[in-house]
């Protein structure tokens, strides 16, 4: 009884999230507010049920168009889950977050030093440039090192590469 409960509750979430996506990607959550409003709730939904690609979504719009601190913590809050579940482009998001928002959070340049890595890991490539300057001109907290600079510089070419090539 409980798996076929969470069957129903997984099949849910994945049409909350395929119906909130289409109406936002295609712009008619835009046209009036109730769609807004509604196209939201569905993302929400599917969120809560644990849908990861609508947890993704709904984290990067909270954090980056939240309509006040407590949305933009939540969307950090989520960014910050889908991190730790090994996302690479949340953890680039995330590393952003941390660097750019200290109205948001604290300043915590070595935890976002810790997401770039990770993101950069995985092939990341914005990651990776971020690493290179970071080294290049001792940013986020780091030691200048003209070695590591041009390892992650490579490493932005290699996944550069990579993304075109994937295209």
């Amino acid at each position: 009884m409980k798996s076929n409960n969470n069957l129903k509750s997984n099949m849910l979430g994945a049409l909350q999230y395929g119906f909130g996506s289409i109406l936002y990607r295609s712009g008619i959550a835009g046209w009036h507010r109730l769609l807004h409003d509604f196209t939201m709730k569905q993302l929400q939904r599917a969120s809560h049920k644990g849908h990861g690609k609508a947890q993704k979504l709904m984290s990067v719009l909270l954090a980056y168009r939240g309509v006040d601190v407590l949305d933009k913590r939540a969307g950090v809050a989520l960014l910050a889950r889908q991190a730790e579940c090994g996302d690479a482009q949340s953890q680039f998001l995330y590393a952003e977050t941390l660097v750019k928002s200290q109205v948001i959070l604290p300043e915590t340049k070595s935890l976002a030093v810790r997401w770039y890595l990770a993101a950069a890991k995985q092939g990341n490539a914005m990651a990776a440039l971020r690493l290179s300057k970071a080294y290049q001109t001792g940013g986020l907290g780091l030691l200048e090192d003209s070695s590591q600079a041009e390892y992650w510089s490579q490493q932005f070419m290699q996944h550069s590469q990579n993304m075109s090539s994937e295209s």
